[in-house]
């Protein structure tokens, strides 16, 4: 289950880049290392003890998937697809319940249902500088059957570490 969430993670250069397709803090052109720092991890059952050890393999495996990438700034028009995006990463369907992102900022909220981990409710924040950005996911899950629920929050980070190479 917790892979499916560091896939999740990888999308999120393209949609910070996407978001911030226009004004003074665009990202310029380059290679960004992104981090990753889980901030809340609560799922049912799991001792503390569990919960360092998710923590340190999640934020380890997401920060070396997302790793290096490389912003042309040729990602304009994804933004508005962060939904459908979001929707294949974890399977089931997602929809855009708010989207009050500006040209540097991102605020989004999605409900995704009839995914593997039940149904999710999905926040974005963040906002975008010339050498990167800073943003926030947060995941809040609730399984229709069990009736259980869960939670999960990250931040990324990305900096700008040099020019794309070729």
């Amino acid at each position: 289950m917790k892979y499916r969430f560091i896939t999740a993670f990888t999308i999120l250069p393209l949609l910070m880049s996407a978001c911030s397709s226009g004004g003074e803090a665009t990202p310029e052109p380059g290679e960004y290392q992104q981090t990753i720092k889980i901030t809340e991890l609560d799922f049912p059952g799991f001792t503390e003890a569990d919960k360092a050890a998710m923590t340190t393999e999640m934020e380890a495996v997401g920060s070396a998937a997302a790793g290096k990438f490389c912003l042309d700034g040729k990602a304009r028009g994804q933004w508005k697809e962060a939904s459908s995006q979001m929707a294949g990463v974890m399977g089931g369907h997602c929809d855009t319940i708010s989207d009050k992102g500006t040209a540097t900022r991102m605020d989004l909220k999605m409900q995704c249902g009839g995914t593997a981990n039940g149904d999710v409710a999905v926040t974005m924040t963040g906002k975008s500088f010339a050498s990167g950005y800073e943003s926030r996911m947060d995941f809040d899950f609730a399984d229709p059957e069990s009736k259980a629920t869960a939670k999960l929050a990250l931040e990324f980070t990305a900096k700008r570490v040099g020019d794309c190479a070729g």
